[in-house]
């Protein structure tokens, strides 16, 4: 038996496409970041911390009315930043009342307060966090903008990259003060320097800050380890953040250290800095060894 062919046309209609759920704190943020890249600035970068405290300052505003916020309230978001594990050197945060689109926010907050616009979005921040108050009509927008301490340190410390320059500014600087007191400039010696070079390396990758190192192993050690033969040397150490000037009129301030920067019998030195970080924050360990 043949059965007929039977061809049935039918038009299939796609359901509609669900709408595409915009995150405003993200489209802000692209807002915002496209006002820096105008400005020839780098981006803002999402930081989890900075979202919840804002979120926690918008829901305190919206409860209480306080959009100005007290001194105490400064002081709580500072120590809040810090326990937050984002410990600032500088921030800014900002409540702003006005329409839930991102790019219309942005558009009134230029108009109606250009200066506070300018400080928060174009400042030297790195961090950004962001909430809307829930429920609150019109919409306020909770901002906070960072620049972490550590950041700031590195900035501080990116000289140091400059060894070569380093040592030529700290030699000139002790030679001056040995200039001063009618004494002979010293000159690098390699032994000194390669001695010198390995402590600070040492200091920083161990994380101690002493002559002496875990092991018991003193300057005499080290120098002779260096290949440097001696009849008198010395050691001078710092641990911080100086400029070449800063770290040697600190020695000339203790009576030990300036004692070898203006020893007689020096005739040799050995200059090191290493960078190091430790903990979230960085550092320097500066050495000078000393030989005659």
């Amino acid at each position: 038996m043949l059965l007929p062919v039977v061809l049935l046309a039918a038009t299939l209609v796609a359901p509609p496409a669900p709408p595409i759920a915009v995150d405003p704190v993200a489209d802000l943020l692209a807002q915002l970041n496209a006002e820096r890249q105008a400005a020839g600035l780098s981006p803002l970068r999402a930081e989890p911390a900075l979202a919840k405290l804002a979120a926690a300052r918008a829901g305190d505003a919206a409860r209480t009315g306080d959009f100005d916020g007290s001194p105490e309230t400064i002081r709580t978001l500072t120590q809040d930043l810090r326990r937050a594990g984002y410990p600032p050197y500088s921030w800014r945060q900002r409540l702003v009342q006005g329409p839930h689109d991102a790019a219309a926010l942005v558009r009134q907050w230029k108009s109606s307060d250009p200066q506070g616009f300018t400080a928060v979005v174009l400042g030297d921040y790195e961090g950004f966090g962001a909430a809307v108050a829930p429920d609150a009509q019109p919409p306020l927008w909770s901002l906070l903008v960072a620049l972490p301490r550590l950041t700031w340190e590195r900035r501080l410390a990116a000289p140091l990259e400059s060894v070569e320059d380093i040592r030529e500014q700290v030699l000139l600087r002790v030679n001056s003060e040995r200039a001063a007191a009618h004494l002979p400039p010293l000159a690098i010696d390699s032994e000194l320097q390669r001695a010198a070079e390995g402590h600070a390396s040492d200091m920083a990758s161990r994380r101690f800050y002493d002559h002496t190192t875990p092991e018991g192993h003193d300057l005499a050690w080290r120098l002779g380890a260096a290949g440097s033969s001696f009849r008198w040397a010395a050691e001078n150490i710092a641990k911080g953040l100086f400029t070449p000037t800063e770290v040697v009129d600190r020695w000339m301030l203790s009576s030990g250290h300036r004692r070898n920067i203006l020893a007689p019998q020096a005739k040799l030195i050995g200059i090191a800095v290493t960078r190091a970080e430790e903990d979230g924050h960085v550092t320097a360990l500066w050495v000078l060894d000393f030989a005659g």
